[in-house]
Formats: structure tokens, sequence, C-alpha cells
């Protein structure tokens, strides 16, 4: 029920937004900036990178809302623009020169749910958010994505452009590394 709810006040916020309503796209960026500060933080590594790319997406996003046909899933979307931002910026730093080391510093209480699922508690936070930043790409966005934002199979395989059947084999996968970098029983 609490999806059901969250996707509607998503559809309310994107309506408004498209609309032109003053103060929308405010809180659209208030109720959203934080979590995808973290999501672009686990993608890049690098604070300052992230904030740059989050900048970004949020000007793309501002020019682009009124595109967006289907206001339920704003929240998908959103993670869809910051990912292509993020990968676009991986991209031109690779071509430059080698990519920069992740930092591993994250905000401590973005990630709230960290744990759920996986079989630790919340006094683990700092552990799993050291051992997200050492999975690959590919397993680590995947899990922020299902932990942090509650997001269905098929909606993260709509943000990561894979199949859904992918997605759950990313999930299983991203699950076992992250238990095993944690020392934790599978």
């Amino acid at each position: 029920m609490e999806h059901d709810a969250r996707r509607a006040r998503d559809a309310w916020i994107a309506c408004r937004c498209q609309l032109g309503e003053p103060g929308a796209f405010e809180m659209l960026v208030a109720e959203m900036e934080r979590p995808l500060f973290y999501f672009v933080l686990k993608l890049l590594g690098n604070e300052d990178a992230a904030l740059d790319v989050l900048q970004e997406v949020w000007f793309k996003v501002f020019r682009t809302i009124g595109k967006l046909r289907a206001p339920e899933a704003l929240r998908a979307w959103l993670y869809k623009v910051a990912r292509g931002t993020a990968l676009n910026r991986v991209r031109e730093a690779t071509s430059r020169s080698d990519c920069e080391e992740p930092l591993g510093d994250a905000p401590d209480a973005a990630f709230d749910g960290a744990g759920e699922g996986l079989g630790v508690g919340p006094d683990q936070a700092f552990e799993v958010h050291e051992a997200l930043d050492r999975l690959d790409r590919r397993h680590r966005e995947v899990l922020v994505l299902l932990f942090l934002e509650g997001l269905s199979v098929d909606e993260i395989a709509a943000v990561v452009a894979v199949p859904p059947g992918t997605v759950k084999s990313r999930i299983y996968h991203a699950k076992r590394a992250l238990r095993a970098l944690m020392g934790l029983r599978s």
C-alpha cells in the first residue's frame, strides 16, 4: 500500500511540475535530492562529481519533465535520467584519463534501509555502506534502487535498461556478494 501511495504522490508532484505550478519543482527537488545524490554517489564514488552530476540532472529534469508521459513513474524516470547522466560522466572521464578513485564517503542517514533483506541490522549501516562501495557498479546500483527507493524489479529494469530477469539475477548475485564482503552467511 505504501508503494501505491508513493506512486500517487509522485504523479501529483509530476503533474504540478508539468503545469508549472509555483513551488512544485522545489517540492520535487526537496523530496528527491538526497536519494538521487546517494544513487549518483554510489555510481561515481566521488562526492564532488556526484554534486556536479546532480546539478546537471536537475537541469535536464526541469527542461524535460513536460515530456514525461507516465507521471506515476516519476521516480523511476528520475533515476534513469540520473543514471544516464552519471554514466556519461564516467565515459567522458574515461576517455580523458583514468577514472578517479572512489572516496567512499556517503551521507550517514542516506540509506536507512541498507540492511533490509540482507540479514543485517541498523547498527551495521556503516559496514553496508562500505561493502556497497566495493561491489561492481551493476550490482551496487540495483541494490541501491531496491533498498533505498523500494523500486520494483520492473521499475529497476526500466532504469538500468535491462530485462527484469537480468535485474533479478543481479539482485541475487549482489546480495550474495554483499553478504560475502560483510562476512555474513548466505
